[in-house]
């Protein structure tokens, strides 16, 4: 079920990967079309939303639903699932941010529950 929940992600114009990763960088999940090195994005999302949800309670800003990090080839979605899990999504320059935001807004509690 989480697997087929994820690739409907890619039907998302410009979607190429989306990864449920446990809070320990290790990939539970994934539905990749290209080229993406899903262990070192689950590596690397595990500690950079590590990192923002500290940041945010040191700012004492609450917390923290979702992350963007904007790159010159495309955003990379970030937003913690449950205080195990967290999912990333990696788009390309031709996707809509509001979109994969609206989608991941959408299927967030489907995610959580095929967990």
């Amino acid at each position: 079920m989480l697997k087929t929940l994820l690739e409907e992600f890619l039907k998302v114009e410009g979607i190429s990967a989306a990864v449920v990763v446990g809070r320990d960088g290790f990939v539970i999940e994934s539905a990749v079309s290209g080229k993406v090195d899903i262990e070192a994005l689950g590596a690397m999302a595990s500690t950079g939303l590590g990192t923002s949800e500290a940041m945010g309670s040191t700012l004492e800003k609450g917390e923290l639903s979702q992350m963007i990090v904007e790159l010159e080839k495309g955003p990379i979605l970030l937003s913690p699932l449950s205080p195990d899990e967290l999912i990333a999504i990696v788009a390309d320059t031709s996707a809509n941010i509001g979109r994969i935001r609206y989608e991941l807004k959408k299927n967030k509690q489907r995610i959580v529950a095929a967990l």
